[in-house]
């Protein structure tokens, strides 16, 4: 807050008054100066600030990702296995070695950290960046929500396989229909995996460009296998 004080002593004349009055502009100025710069030093620490922990955080979850990368590889592997399987024993449902044939299911979720990226918004250190900056910011932390939300889809995935198999009681014998069941399920899992590994590898191919200071224009695109 500035404080203007009235002259301590009588104005003589026009040139008092002048003299008066461009100290106080005078003053004014430095006060509103100063002002600026400590709020602009402000500005730049948080924007520093928030720089420093969302490159730690993306470089975080860059790690992650590739691990992320690595079990959806194996999770596709294994419904492809199972497909297969339970194909061959719709086909031959009496086959006795099929049917002590097993299946696996199996789905780890990854989670991501967001805390730098949540405090640079609350705290709107975004806003003192350039707007190409923080939009990169919000792509990276955009594929990554994308990414987090289609592992739900898995989750269901699961539990509905496993639902079928405890109905149609595979501990005994797999009946041709229960086959197709559960092989109905299998497929609608398969294509949120190939969902799943597409954007975890579009958020891999943000992530080490955001670290390598380059920029990510390219989209990937997978067609089910059959």
């Amino acid at each position: 807050m500035l404080d203007v004080h009235s002259p301590h002593h009588r104005l003589e004349g026009f040139r008092d008054f002048l003299i008066h009055l461009l100290t106080i502009t005078v003053g004014l100025l430095i006060a509103v100066g100063i002002e600026g710069c400590v709020e602009r030093h402000h500005e730049h620490n948080l924007a520093r600030d928030a720089r420093e922990t969302l490159h730690r955080e993306i470089e975080s979850n860059s790690k992650q990702m590739t691990d992320a990368l690595a079990g959806t590889d194996k999770n596709q592997t294994l419904v492809k296995d199972d497909i297969d399987f339970l194909t061959r024993l719709r086909k031959n449902p009496n086959d006795k070695s099929l049917q002590k044939g097993s299946l696996t299911a199996n789905f780890s979720f990854t989670r991501l950290d967001d805390t730098a990226w949540k405090t640079a918004q609350a705290t709107g250190a975004l806003g003192f960046m350039p707007y190409e900056e923080a939009n990169k910011y919000s792509n990276i932390y955009g594929a990554q929500n994308q990414f987090e939300a289609s592992q739900e889809k898995i989750a269901e995935d699961v539990a509905q396989f496993f639902g079928i198999i405890q109905k149609e009681d595979f501990d005994k014998e797999i009946t041709a229909e229960g086959a197709s069941a559960v092989l109905e399920r299998l497929g609608i899992m398969q294509g949120h995996l190939l969902m799943v590994d597409a954007l975890a590898k579009d958020s891999a191919a943000i992530d080490k460009a955001f670290l390598a200071g380059k920029d990510v224009t390219e989209h990937f695109h997978e067609e089910l296998k059959k």
